[in-house]
């Protein structure tokens, strides 16, 4: 296992700790592990030719990452 510091702004910090007390996640180090594997696995199927896509009501867009 790897140790980070990371740096944050305030509202980067006050973001990840209120995520963190909606998903009742056991810390922000567990919001970022798991914004991670999200990222991950929504990057590797834009990379296999599929699309990320939104979807709210009637209303649909396309998300594209940047790799």
């Amino acid at each position: 296992m790897a140790r980070l510091n990371l740096a944050v702004s305030r509202q980067v910090k006050d973001r990840l700790e209120s995520i963190r007390d909606e998903t009742h996640a056991e810390s922000v180090t567990e919001v970022i592990r798991r914004a991670v594997a999200v990222y991950d696995f929504l990057l590797e199927k834009q990379r296999s030719g599929g699309e990320v896509i939104v979807r709210n009501d009637d209303k649909e867009r396309e998300v594209v990452l940047v790799p």
